[in-house]
């Protein structure tokens, strides 16, 4: 049997979600609910890559930081201001400031970090440092 790590916050999402389904439109009007862009981590050739879908018109906002083993992004798009006789049947486009914190493996070269962006996904490449292998000291027997 697996072990499955339980989110609470999780669950409370999934409880708005499916409570905007049933409820009459612009019912939480006020409610601005935190979010960030979806988000891949994974290892590859040596390098911890993160990979975040990111429109091209707001790449070049985003600000990357590596400090203390901590991949820190943030970035964000103008709050879409409500006009006048625009009545929403769904509002599921998130807009606004984001910012996320990715803790690193021990062993990373944090001054060879490497962004790019393509087809809407920024990808963010850490280097890993070398692993030194264990010096074997031969015990001389006297």
């Amino acid at each position: 049997m697996s072990i499955i790590k339980y989110d609470p916050f999780k669950e409370m999402e999934r409880l708005f979600d499916d409570w905007d389904d049933v409820t009459p439109l612009n019912f939480w009007p006020a409610v601005k609910r935190h979010w960030a862009p979806a988000i891949d981590v994974y290892e590859k050739d040596n390098n911890i890559v993160v990979e975040l879908q990111i429109p091209k018109s707001e790449a070049d906002k985003v600000n990357i930081s590596v400090e203390d083993g901590v991949l820190r992004i943030e970035g964000g798009s103008e709050q879409e201001e409500e006009k006048e006789g625009k009545n929403y049947y769904r509002k599921e486009i998130r807009r606004g400031h984001f910012s996320r914190a990715i803790s690193l493996p021990a062993g990373i070269k944090e001054t060879e970090v490497k962004a790019t962006h393509e087809d809407g996904v920024l990808k963010i490449v850490v280097p890993k440092a070398e692993v030194k292998e264990p010096k074997k000291i031969d015990v001389e027997v006297k």
